[in-house]
């Protein structure tokens, strides 16, 4: 009995170390046929030991793919990725237990909303089906406003079977809040708007950039000083280095991910930079389901140093701890978040044969509370 209590003891203690630890937080699929999930789960991590503890999730919250925490990380956005019912939902999270407090729930004017970002008044969402852009206004205690603005695309790409029409992907601030960035998969643009915070409308289109016929623009990443972005293109595994200035992105270099010349399947995923910004990674699924490091080179162009298998299928979209150390990666297929280290200095990937298991996870944040 006497040992019994020990581990009772120890087990208490475990999960107070981690609760004082990072948290990430975790957007899943709910329509899975292989598992069960609740939609959205919070794990208090540790970055040393690998560990993790299960201290929230939700019930009920449909298809949550793409998760995102307001600035003053008070609140957390949620896309409801569904058809013609898709919605975004808003929580407040409880500063003392770190749980998640539903505070409302809006439909898109659109389906299948796969990217939101904000700021302190709006949030942006892009539709992917729906070939659109919606605002919405919220206020601090987490309450969503009706649409304010709706920006429609339409046309035709070069892929018949997936550029039949406008498929928003991504939308992305540049690092001043000047601006809006958003990819459309569907007909090989990148759209830049002016985001007026205080003015209507909110975003105004000041110019495009044509992408390769066929490439399927996706995900893009900004310098910190917002002079260059680094774009992911889905259908034929590029990455594009792009120069920013004065509203207008221009082509400066182009890498493929692929690592064979032989004919495979493959749907380019996520990205991301480094905190030192010396090196950029690049998620690859299908028969690829691997991650691509690029060293950043002096001039901003980047250099192909490694490609890792993420020991997992489907890899989707990615986080860096923190510490710059770790790599976590969310594969849908094989429902777990896979763990690898990262060399600061040279960049290279190493697996840790650890991860976490969690239902079709597809968005991976990390979370420090008060920052």
């Amino acid at each position: 009995m006497k040992n019994l209590y020990s581990l009772i003891f120890l087990s208490f203690s475990m999960a107070s170390q981690l609760s004082a630890q990072q948290q990430i937080i975790v957007g899943t699929y709910t329509n899975s046929e292989q598992c069960s999930s609740g939609g959205i789960y919070i794990y208090n991590f540790d970055e040393a030991s690998y560990r993790y503890h299960l201290s929230y999730h939700t019930d009920n919250i449909v298809n949550p793919s793409f998760i995102s925490l307001s600035p003053d990380k008070r609140h957390l956005f949620s896309v409801n990725e569904n058809g013609d019912q898709s919605a975004i939902t808003s929580f407040a999270i409880d500063e003392k237990s770190g749980n998640l407090i539903k505070k409302d729930e809006k439909k898109t004017q659109g389906e299948d909303p796969c990217f939101l970002i904000s700021d302190d008044n709006y949030i942006i969402v892009a539709n992917y089906s729906g070939g659109s852009i919606n605002v919405f206004k919220y206020n601090p205690d987490g309450k969503l406003s009706d649409i304010v603005q709706n920006i429609k695309f339409e046309g035709t790409g070069f892929n018949s079977k997936r550029q039949e029409k406008s498929h928003i992907h991504q939308v992305q601030f540049s690092p001043d809040q000047q601006y809006v960035i958003a990819t459309d998969l569907g007909l090989d643009k990148l759209y830049v708007f002016r985001y007026h915070k205080d003015g209507s409308p909110v975003l105004e289109k000041v110019s495009e950039l044509d992408t390769k016929k066929g490439s399927g623009p996706r995900h893009l990443a900004f310098s910190k000083d917002g002079k260059l972005a680094y774009l992911v293109q889905e259908l034929s595994g590029d990455l594009s280095v792009l120069s920013f200035e004065n509203g207008k992105l221009k082509l400066l270099q182009e890498e493929t991910l692929l690592s064979r010349k032989v004919r495979f399947n493959f749907r380019a995923a996520d990205i991301h930079l480094s905190a030192n910004e010396k090196f950029l990674y690049v998620t690859n699924r299908d028969d690829a389901d691997d991650i691509t490091a690029f060293e950043i080179l002096k001039d901003g162009r980047v250099k192909k140093i490694q490609q890792i298998k993420t020991t997992g299928r489907n890899p989707r979209n990615f986080a860096i701890s923190p510490n710059d150390r770790l790599v976590l990666i969310a594969n849908q297929d094989t429902n777990r978040i896979n763990i690898f280290t990262r060399d600061q200095e040279t960049g290279l990937l190493s697996k840790t044969n650890h991860s976490i298991p969690v239902c079709s996870p597809v968005n991976v944040i990390f979370f420090e509370k008060g920052k």
